[in-house]
């Protein structure tokens, strides 16, 4: 008999629950992007019409590409994470069914590590982009954009990687010692 995982674990239902909450985030954010993305190839013109207006500069030019670019950048870091949580919601699923072991989830592990490293170099051309684009906005005495864009440094992604990769290989060797195991038995 299978159980549920609020009859395994509480701590796994609030897990199950906030990965819930977050997809579900993801899924809103996506459908802004997707209409944001040809709402602003539409409007672009007023846009920057309105920009001009506000910054009092009616010769200041933004290209579109580089922002079409971080839109689109965005939405792939959006469904990325959304494909992140999925394989952890499946991971969950199996914890709380008492049977974590299974390749199936060394896949998922792999699969979560290589979907990190795709959002982690996304955010990295998203930084690239954005720090191109801010470069262009003019310094104001009211407003100033600081000439300093420093990349801070941050490891916390390269280390989910590592992580990720590496429980894989803990549950991949975990699955097949437990296969080993009923073999014998």
């Amino acid at each position: 008999m299978t159980m549920s995982i609020r009859q395994i674990d509480p701590l796994l239902a609030i897990a199950n629950a906030i990965v819930l909450l977050f997809q579900a985030a993801l899924v809103l954010a996506t459908a802004a992007l997707l209409i944001a993305l040809p709402a602003v190839q539409f409007f672009w013109d007023d846009i920057i019409a309105g920009v001009r207006t506000e910054m009092a500069d009616p010769a200041f030019v933004l290209p579109l590409v580089p922002v079409t670019a971080l839109l689109i950048m965005a939405l792939g870091i959006v469904v990325l994470l959304f494909l992140f949580l999925q394989n952890l919601r499946r991971i969950i699923r199996t914890v709380g069914q008492g049977d974590p072991f299974v390749p199936a989830n060394a896949d998922r592990l792999t699969g979560m590590a290589w979907i990190m490293l795709g959002a982690e170099m996304l955010s990295l051309f998203m930084m690239g982009v954005g720090y191109r684009l801010v470069s262009m906005l003019p310094a104001t005495d009211a407003d100033p954009v600081q000439a300093d864009h420093g990349f801070g440094l941050d490891f916390s992604g390269p280390i989910l990687i590592l992580t990720l990769f590496i429980l894989a290989r803990v549950f991949r060797q975990g699955a097949a010692m437990r296969a080993d195991l009923e073999g014998i038995v």
